[in-house]
Formats: C-alpha cells, structure tokens, sequence
C-alpha cells in the first residue's frame, strides 16, 4: 500500500484513471490504514463547493476549514486544484524550498489572487532592526509576486520577549500603513503555551499558528480557547502528528478509516480553531484531506480515534517543549525531539538534517554523548537522551 511519502509523483490523470476505474488500491495513512479510492472518487460531487468556512478572529476574514502548506507543495496544479475545492488559505515562508515556495505560490495565484488568502513569515532574531524585517517582507513579496499579503508572521517565536518586541511592532505598523500586510501573527514551535498566553496578553497580535492535535491537547488546547476567546485567529499546524507518530501503534492499527482524516476531523471538531494547514504535495493527499473536511465522521469514531491516540501516546513526544532550556550544556532538546518528528515520523530525512545541521555546534546533541547524567526531565515520562543520541548520529 502507497503511502503519503510514496504518492508525491501520482499525476492528476494517472489519479482520476485510478479512481475511475475503482482500483482497488487505498490511499491512507503510511500506517497502512486508508480509505478507497473509490470512496475518494464518490467524494468529489460532495467537495466541490461543500468546504466549509471559519472566521479567522477579529479579522473578519473567512478561511477555509483546511489550508495548504507549502513546506513541499510545489505543484501549480495541485495548487489549481486546492483552490476548486475552496481552499482559500495558503501558509508559506521565505525559508520554504529555499525561498521556491513563495514563487511557486505566486506563480500558481496570478489570476486568481482574489480567491487566496496568503500568509507569510518573518524571522526575528536577537539585534534585528524593524528595516530588516521589512526588507524581508519585500523579498517575500518579489518573490510571490504580489503587492501584499494578508498575515505577516513571526516564524518560530519561542519566548515572550520575541512576542513583545516592539521592533516587530514597529515593522508590522510601518508594513500595514504601507498596504503590504492587513495582519499580523506569530508560529511558535517551543513554549507554545507561553507564547500564545504572551500574544493574548500583549494584544498587538491577530493570529497565532501553534501545533495542535490530540497527541498534545491537553496542553495546547487551552492556550488556544484563550486565543480564540481574546479574538486572535487560531491557525494549527501539524494536526497529522498522530497519524505519523502512531502510524506502528497496534491501539491505532486496529481503527478504520484514514488516521490523517481522523487526525484532522479530530482538530476541527474545535471550535476554538479557526483552520488546519497541510502539507499536501500530490493530487490524491489533497483529495483526501478535503473529504475529511468535508464528510465529517460521527462522534463515535472521533472517541474511538481519541482513545486509540491516548494508548499510543505512552513514550511518545508530544512537542509540548517543556523540555526547553532545562540542559545545562545548551543542547536545544526540543527542536531536536521536533526534528525526530520529520524524521522518523514523516520520511522527511532531508529537512530533517537540514535543520539539525543548522543548529549551533554546541546545542546539538555532541555533548550528549559524553554526557554522565541527564538533567532534562520530560512530563510525559520519555528518557529523551536515547532519542538524543540517535538524531545526532544519523542526522549530522
């Protein structure tokens, strides 16, 4: 059975083929779960024209229930696509594909800009200067081809100082009197809990683009109800963790259905969250993703697939990055547990050492090594040294 990986190079005619003739190949989770094609294809009547639409805050702008991320989407036509099934939101960064997804994105919007909603990102960091950030933002615009985009991001805020930064303030201000960004937000991968209360708080801030899914609700969801009731857009990224972090669980083998659906339904049944963005490089994960929006499942399987995720849950990580700051040494413990994440549980080997090579020689995982006693303590009971160890010796 192919997985999401595996499916990358299925064209748009080799899949509506396919599904036409009822093969009777599946397409679901790289767990091997996975709904028909068939039931894909009966789908499309329902999907088209039947996404569903949120408010994102106080913004008064409506996006769709499901968004398109662009970490590897590169496809025009998929893009095309997306858009015919009511996509309207569009998540993208200057560092995805080495500045390629924000042409790709552009380049697939010219002539139906009006239909998108696009949000972008920015990076800030220590000595940053309010020019720089908006010197970013119009290398971002060059390279989407557009005149504005409507949410300008910090991307990857970790701490309240980042949050309430008044360079960011003054480059955002500067930025919307320009016409170049109607909003603002931040994405956070570490002390998201803190990070979302610290937007809250400040009141400078329209969206917040945290992980959420049931793996890590328990301390996400929250943070997001304050959101959402402060009036800020909840965005939610990596809604699919469970389905690849528990893709070997025997509790999660046993469900039907596609656990990337379930993982997805499981988020929107929120309503605190105002859209789900993912990365759906090819035709058939796209399908699929829609009709999990689309043709929402009864409460009963959303329990059952809750319940099977909290079994598989045990000595999993939940990127709740309470692990943050607690080695001595200076290892950044959470964004390497992040990197596991892109590793084992979504093939993406590449990005993977990417980004951990990336990390500054001492906050990688070296000192682990020869390390006598591991001082970081994770709530959820996982030794995190083992898993320390092993990243640094396949992704350096």
């Amino acid at each position: 059975m192919a997985s999401r990986k595996d499916r990358e190079g299925l064209t748009r005619r080799d899949f509506l083929r396919r599904a036409a003739a009822g093969a009777a190949a599946t397409v679901g989770a790289a767990s091997g779960l996975g709904i028909a094609l068939p039931e894909i294809a009966s789908s499309w009547a329902a999907t088209r024209g039947g996404m569903k639409y949120r408010a994102l805050g106080r913004t008064k702008l409506k996006v769709s229930e499901l968004g398109l991320g662009t970490i590897k989407t590169n496809s025009t036509a998929v893009i095309h696509r997306a858009l015919d099934l009511g996509i309207n939101y569009f998540d993208t960064a200057e560092c995805y594909q080495g500045g390629n997804g924000e042409v790709r994105l552009g380049q697939a919007l010219k002539g139906r800009r009006e239909k998108a909603i696009v949000a972008t990102k920015w990076h800030i960091s220590r000595g940053s200067k309010p020019r720089d950030l908006l010197d970013s933002l119009d290398e971002s615009l060059q390279r989407l081809g557009m005149d504005y985009v409507e949410l300008i991001q910090i991307h990857g805020a970790g701490n309240a100082a980042q949050v309430e930064s008044d360079v960011v303030w003054e480059a955002f201000t500067q930025a919307r009197k320009a016409g170049k960004a109607r909003f603002n937000g931040l994405s956070t991968h570490g002390n998201q809990v803190q990070v979302v209360q610290a937007a809250v708080k400040c009141g400078r801030y329209d969206a917040v683009l945290p992980s959420h899914n049931a793996l890590t609700a328990d301390t996400t969801g929250p943070a997001i109800k304050q959101a959402h009731e402060a009036g800020l857009g909840t965005i939610v990224m990596k809604a699919l963790a469970p389905a690849h972090q528990g893709k070997d669980s025997e509790a999660l083998a046993g469900l039907r259905g596609s656990l990337y659906q379930r993982s997805i339904q499981w988020v929107l049944k929120d309503s605190n969250v105002s859209t789900v963005i993912v990365d759906m490089p090819a035709f058939e994960e796209l399908e699929e993703d829609v009709a999990a929006v689309t043709q929402p499942p009864a409460q009963a399987a959303l329990d059952e697939f809750e319940r099977a995720v909290r079994q598989a849950s045990v000595g999993t990580c939940r990127l709740c990055g309470a692990c943050t700051g607690q080695c001595p040494a200076g290892v950044q413990v959470a964004d390497i547990m992040r990197y596991q994440l892109y590793h084992d549980g979504y093939g993406d080997r590449a990005r993977a050492g990417e980004l951990y090579r990336a990390l500054p020689a001492a906050a990688n995982a070296a000192a682990c090594l020869e390390c006598g006693e591991c001082r970081v303590v994770c709530p959820w009971g996982i030794a995190v040294r083992p898993h320390l160890e092993r990243l640094h010796g396949v992704l350096v």
